[in-house]
């Protein structure tokens, strides 16, 4: 069976090589050998766009070219990318880009587009049935866990980490009073101290007023992160430390070195909203403090 990666791939390559023609979700299933569904899961889970937006921005960003560098006819644009109509083209264009066709022709000032661009598959890492891609940036200002602290010799690693976790979120997040929202999670991986980590499954809270006997609480400062989101096509149960380590690796021996960035402080911490998972499907977002070199 084909992993996701090799799905993606087929899934961008036959778009890529049609763009002069109509293409519908169910073209790219009959090609793929996928259902309609489990192709729209996958690639709205990796790009946060529908497949067919995606197409669709495609070959608009495509048709930029034959509009600033030639002097074809809008209508014949609109037909050579698979539009049935002039205004349909026209439509879209402006909708996307937020300018006409013709504005963009003719207006010679600096306007600012935000394009399409093909999907590079060299930035998509899978495993089975679970992918991740590109990782993003946010800045996130002060905030509070609560949650149990456990001592993990690295040799353990996250096999320990992931038990403690279900643990926690099953017998002992609702003791937390002052939780903000319990259905998000928060495993948070502290490791200044040589030898082993701090592993310490945690919920959100308002203040750290109401700390439940044999809990412990952290008060994280405000940070820049890098972020890498992880798409899993199972239960967040079955996460495990090969998911999360094909990750980890990304950032720490691939990723930091090319990015321009360090590491801004000794933790990182992942996160799961359980109320958009499914018995077929997580979310899984690794945080980690960064600053510029």
């Amino acid at each position: 069976m084909k992993d996701l990666k090799e799905t993606i791939i087929e899934t961008v390559n036959y778009i890529e090589e049609n763009l002069y023609n109509k293409i519908s979700l169910d073209d790219i299933s009959m090609h793929t050998g996928l259902s309609k569904y489990y192709l729209h899961r996958i690639f709205k889970s990796l790009t946060g766009q529908s497949i067919i937006e995606y197409v669709q921005g495609r070959k608009l960003t495509s048709s930029i070219t034959e509009l600033i560098n030639s002097n074809m006819r809008i209508i014949d644009i609109a037909l050579d990318y698979g539009f049935d109509y002039e205004q349909s083209y026209i439509r879209a264009f402006k909708k996307v880009f937020g300018y006409t066709p013709l504005k963009v022709r003719s207006d010679k000032t600096s306007l600012s587009l935000v394009l399409t661009e093909k999907i590079n598959t060299n930035d998509i890492l899978s495993f089975g049935n679970s992918v991740t891609y590109t990782p993003y940036f946010v800045f996130k200002q002060k905030f509070n866990l609560v949650g149990i602290k456990y001592k993990i010799m690295s040799k353990s690693g996250d096999r320990s980490a992931n038990a403690y976790g279900r643990d926690f979120f099953y017998n002992h997040k609702n003791k937390i009073p002052n939780a903000i929202q319990t259905e998000e999670y928060f495993g948070f991986t502290d490791w200044s101290s040589d030898g082993f980590i701090y592993y310490i499954p945690s919920i959100q809270v308002t203040d750290l007023n109401n700390v439940p006997k044999g809990m412990t609480c952290i008060s994280i400062p405000a940070h820049k992160y890098v972020v890498f989101r992880f798409v899993g096509f199972f239960r967040p149960d079955n996460l495990n430390n090969r998911h999360l380590g094909r990750i980890l690796v990304q950032l720490y021996r691939k990723w930091i070195f090319k990015s321009g960035y360090k590491f801004a402080d000794t933790f990182r911490f992942e996160y799961i909203d359980n109320s958009i998972s499914k018995d077929d499907y997580c979310e899984l977002y690794v945080f980690q403090p960064i600053k510029d070199v």
